[in-house]
């Protein structure tokens, strides 16, 4: 008579079902949003309010820079609009050279920064990846919305950030991002 291993019959099962249901509990990388790991992390690690809102403010310049740079991608990819093509092109080389600054910055102060851009703004990009009639309207919006919130980022920090190289930085990047709002506004008049 064959002996049946009971134990066996029970444990690999088990073990399976635990890797099932760990597998379906764990986050997946488009739940998380890499912005607010970062503040929390950089809320852990700075004790002074201000240590902590110059942090805050470098991860939502970080975050407003990889959302641009996303977009960009979208409409590079997506319209067959030269001029705004162009723009985006523009867009994110200069929103590349910006986070290349920041991430810098970041890594000389120990700041914790967003790898990927915001959950909403994946989805904002999925929902205009699906745009047929108006994409180029409805690019140029969600862009122009980006510019205003960056720009009272940037003069917040260029105002009350603590640290002096952040409120250079800050200064100095303003008309900057002034004339990308001013790019992407003409073309929203030209596509509406």
């Amino acid at each position: 008579m064959k002996h049946i291993n009971y134990y066996k019959l029970l444990v690999i099962p088990l073990i399976i079902l635990i890797a099932l249901l760990t597998s379906l509990c764990t986050p997946r990388e488009s739940q998380v949003d890499s912005k607010e790991v970062a503040d929390e992390k950089n809320l852990e690690k700075f004790t002074t309010r201000e240590a902590r809102q110059d942090a805050k403010t470098v991860t939502s310049a970080v975050a407003y820079c990889l959302a641009e740079i996303r977009l960009a991608d979208l409409a590079i990819e997506k319209t067959r609009d030269e001029e705004l093509k162009n723009i985006a092109l523009h867009l994110k080389n200069d929103y590349a050279m910006l986070l290349a600054d920041l991430r810098t910055y970041a890594g000389e102060r120990v700041i914790t920064v967003p790898s990927t851009e915001e959950n909403s703004v994946r989805a904002k990009a999925d929902k205009l990846r699906n745009e047929a009639i108006d994409f180029n309207k409805k690019w140029c919006e969600e862009v122009l919305e980006l510019h205003k919130d960056a720009i009272a980022n940037l003069e917040d920090a260029k105002d009350k950030a603590s640290d002096a190289d952040l409120r250079a930085w800050a200064n100095n990047t303003l008309p900057r991002v002034r004339r990308n709002l001013d790019l992407v506004s003409a073309c929203h008049n030209r596509v509406k």
